[in-house]
């Protein structure tokens, strides 16, 4: 029963969420030229303390040679700032620009302004399970990691 519902119910239910946050989030940062895997870069910088090249390619979830591609991009596109570190030239460290911090304030902004009536639709317990839900299945998700990394 369990492995049917793995099978059938879990991995459809992990597609669908991918594909409905993505149909969701799109055209916010499409107006702004940017992809999905590019806001999600950052929002890691703006949200990662002394962000690097390597840590943001690790939340991401990219090889860091593909991460300082993506990297280089925003840098040319004005949306971040790459520092070599002078102790340790292998070290890039991001910030944002000022094009950075405003494209994501007003891709927030786009985004409250469409679905905060939705949201504000929504019970505290309804966010809080739906929090627990994704907790649990990300520590299942952990423990198939660990098992498979053994």
């Amino acid at each position: 029963m369990r492995n049917e519902l793995l099978r059938k119910e879990l991995w459809d239910m992990i597609r669908f969420a991918n594909i409905n946050l993505e149909t969701a989030f799109k055209p916010f940062v499409e107006i702004h030229g940017l992809t999905m895997m590019q806001s999600r870069i950052l929002v890691a910088v703006k949200e990662c303390e002394n962000a690097t090249v390597g840590t943001v390619a690790k939340i991401i979830d990219v090889k860091s040679g593909n991460g300082s591609n993506m990297c280089k991009k925003l840098e040319k596109e004005g949306f971040i700032k790459r520092i070599r570190c002078l102790q340790d030239e292998r070290v890039v460290r991001l910030v944002l620009t000022e094009k950075g911090e405003e494209t994501l304030n007003k891709i927030n902004e786009d985004i409250l302004h469409r679905y905060g009536p939705v949201l504000q639709g929504r019970t505290d317990e309804e966010f809080e399970q739906m929090i627990r839900g994704i907790r649990l299945l990300n520590h299942l998700l952990m423990e198939f990691d660990k098992i498979s990394q053994s």
